[in-house]
């Protein structure tokens, strides 16, 4: 990511959506320089410096959280834009690669589609059409603090509904979390909050006053020493985060890096129980003294085995961590200690895995894990069939890592293997290598597994997707091929990445789009993924518009 400017004041950007007048009202502080309520509120539906994106799992929503990153404001936001039915994004942007499909020479009718004209400005910001204000997409929105760096969603596994999306905050420091609508089954979304206008089920909950639509403390997850056992506050610095989703009483862990105070926090998520207290999340156990420059989390998908058999096997869930300063990846494993009372659920340091491809790979950024052909081995296996999920363990992980030094693509694997007992399983170990790596374009930073339609058969495809940020391109690894598909040019500084793919809610069959966030112009564009199409990696919609910072007018 680029270094934080410096914080001379000056006159905040302009925006459209009546916040300077409310932010007259809100007086109230709960103080520090870079949190509370006093000051002018953010933007609330315009975007502002865009750092992470996650689509929702029944891809309804798109959650963006925006940075404050110039400190313009007496906050951040999250905001959820709408992705499917009518006025959604995804809908507009389907609306226009389908008319250019039918009629390529005729650019004015396809942006006509969703009220706009064909963009002229192709040099300033990529995009068929001229941008979509981002107000007609956003439906909810809340306060943060500043500096928000990364984000992650959370759903039950144990077959009650329930979504929670957790946001790593700099600004805070804190965890903030929101409750949000279980879009899993996206015809029969569950919402934790009342519809809105004409229906809206998107909930976007975060324990604030609704006046004054700011997270309230006990959202705010490691700022309050006395809401944990341990009483423990959030080290500075939170950059990466990433949860496993455990069907289990004891909650489920996230993992959160520290960047410059090289530590690693656990947070254990709880979720409410019939007839009793919902236990929230709450901030457990930080592991100092990692490598220096922790930045990025991953979480390593658990095996079928062990949870059928948590018994008898153990296991204890993985999260591997990247290094701005350090040419290693750390493995830390999360022990939920049941058998203690109360239980003090901690995680450890167990493993180093150098990184020695080159001389000076010391920077990691975002990391990807493939388990797709594990998971389809084990989604054939029966419940009580242990030996056939015992045999996918077999089924090496691909691991995607992002390295700034040189820039490339590292690639490895993760090999699973069971320990056997007096014939028994009685124990999975895992063991992780980097053994080659791919030239990128400079300034990668961002990974995500996704994939594209494919030109040939019309079927889904997986790609690798890496962002960098100093080239202005997003790359698409074809992990089959070995190589890469058409590079896709951005606008300035892209930076989060949010992957949407499935059937698409028109009966057309698959389809698939990638959310580039635009940090520098703050905006968001729409790539179309659909190789059948002579669109494909290019952009198809610009929510925004795109903005440049106070010190560079240049658009």
């Amino acid at each position: 990511m680029a270094s934080r400017p410096s914080l001379r004041p000056y006159s905040p950007r302009p925006y459209s959506n009546g916040a300077l007048g409310l932010a007259i009202a809100l007086t109230a502080s709960v103080g520090g320089c870079l949190v509370g309520a006093a000051g002018i509120v953010p933007p609330t539906t315009n975007l502002y410096f865009p750092t992470a994106m996650v689509v929702s799992p029944g891809r309804t929503t798109l959650y963006v959280a925006n940075s404050d990153f110039d400190l313009q404001f007496n906050g951040g936001t999250v905001q959820a834009m709408q992705l499917s039915g009518p006025g959604g994004l995804r809908t507009a942007a389907r609306a226009v690669a389908t008319s250019l499909h039918n009629d390529p020479s005729n650019p004015s009718a396809a942006c006509a589609t969703i009220g706009q004209k064909p963009n002229n400005q192709i040099f300033l910001y990529p995009g068929q059409c001229t941008p979509i204000a981002s107000d007609h997409f956003v439906r909810k929105f809340a306060t943060t603090g500043a500096f928000a760096s990364s984000a992650t969603i959370l759903t039950r596994s144990d077959g009650q509904p329930g979504a929670r999306l957790f946001v790593a905050v700099r600004g805070d420091p804190s965890v903030t979390f929101f409750d949000i609508t279980d879009d899993r089954d996206p015809m029969n979304p569950v919402a934790p909050c009342a519809p809105g206008a004409n229906g809206d089920t998107t909930c976007l909950e975060c324990g604030g006053a609704p006046s004054l639509f700011r997270c309230g403390s006990s959202h705010l997850i490691g700022t309050d020493p006395f809401s944990n056992p341990r009483q423990l506050t959030l080290p500075t610095e939170p950059s990466g985060i990433d949860g496993i989703a455990l069907d289990s009483s004891s909650g489920d862990p996230l993992v959160v890096s520290q960047e410059t105070t090289g530590a690693a926090s656990l947070v254990v998520n709880g979720w409410p129980v019939a007839g009793g207290t919902a236990p929230g999340p709450s901030l457990e156990f930080v592991l100092q003294k990692i490598p220096d420059g922790p930045i990025s989390v991953t979480a390593i998908p658990i095996p079928r085995l062990a949870k059928v058999a948590s018994q008898s096997v153990n296991y204890q869930p993985g999260f591997l961590i990247s290094h701005r300063s350090a040419a290693v990846l750390t493995l830390v494993r999360y022990s939920d200690d049941a058998h203690s009372r109360p239980a003090r659920p901690f995680i450890t340091e167990a493993d180093t895995i150098p990184l020695t491809l080159s001389k000076t790979g010391n920077d990691q950024r975002g990391m990807a894990i493939d388990a797709e052909a594990r998971t389809a081995c084990e989604n054939k296996c029966v419940e009580t069939d242990l030996g056939c999920m015992k045999q996918c363990l077999t089924i090496p992980m691909p691991i995607y890592v992002a390295s700034r030094a040189p820039a490339s693509l590292l690639i490895g694997k993760i090999e699973t293997t069971p320990v056997i007992t007096e014939g028994e399983v009685s124990g999975i170990s895992e063991q992780i290598t980097i053994d080659s790596l791919y030239p990128l374009p400079a300034g990668p930073s961002v990974v995500k597994m996704g994939k594209i339609v494919d030109g040939m058969t019309g079927q889904l495809a997986t790609r690798v997707f890496v962002v960098s940020f100093d080239s202005r391109l997003v790359v698409s690894f074809d992990p089959v091929t070995q190589m890469l598909d058409a590079p896709i040019a951005t606008g300035r500084g892209p930076f989060g990445l949010g992957i949407d793919y499935g059937d698409a809610d028109d009966g057309s069959g698959p389809e698939s789009y990638l959310y580039v966030g635009n940090f520098t112009d703050s905006y968001i564009g729409v790539v179309d993924l659909d190789q059948r199409r002579a669109t494909f990696g290019s952009f198809l919609v610009n929510a925004g518009p795109p903005t440049p910072p106070r010190e560079d007018q240049s658009l």
